[in-house]
């Protein structure tokens, strides 16, 4: 009965988590977040900061100082402003992207036990499927502060949150690159 009623405990705290992340994730106005994204692959290290929109776990946007990235309906439209190429390809079912854990599509996604740490929550998570592991960091409230995707030996990706808003999305509306050389690698 103990153990049973332990589970349940941590259950409800899981989901208790996992509510309020998404729920600030995907505000009914959207969200707007400013990031610093450092990634290593293998030994090359490379940094970044970006802002991300979110309209709904459908609808979202990247956008960095050369290169913005469009996703829409599965639909991914890469914009490379330096050569002003416009790529458009869709998503792969069954995939798993940093913007499903954004967003919260948590299919596949197995987390432990919510940690708090001060005003932080620290959830580990595993996608056994892919062979990913990471974390997320969120304010009590659900808002992220930091999340992490290893993918593989000296592989990751993690992304800091400087700045989140709840609606203000500006840039997702606008999309609309003109005069770019168009590339269709749909099948």
């Amino acid at each position: 009965i103990f153990f049973m009623m332990l589970s349940a405990c941590v259950l409800a705290q899981t989901k208790n988590w996992e509510n309020r992340f998404i729920d600030a994730m995907n505000y009914k106005d959207g969200v707007s977040i400013n990031v610093k994204i450092d990634q290593m692959q293998f030994d090359l290290k490379s940094s970044d900061l970006g802002l991300i929109e979110i309209m709904d776990k459908d609808h979202f946007l990247l956008d960095f100082s050369n290169e913005t990235v469009f996703v829409s309906e599965g639909i991914i439209k890469t914009f490379n402003k330096v050569n002003n190429q416009l790529i458009i390809d869709q998503l792969i079912e069954g995939d798993i992207t940093i913007f499903d854990l954004l967003t919260g599509d948590f299919k596949d996604v197995l987390f432990e036990n919510p940690d708090q740490r001060g005003n932080s929550i620290f959830v580990n998570f595993n996608i056994k499927m892919m062979g990913y592991s990471g974390f997320i960091k969120t304010k009590e409230n659900g808002e992220p502060l930091e999340l992490k995707v290893k993918y593989g030996p000296d592989q990751f990706l993690l992304l800091t949150v400087t700045n989140y808003i709840k609606g203000n999305l500006k840039l997702i509306n606008e999309f609309n690159p003109l005069n770019a050389e168009l590339i269709d690698l749909r099948e």
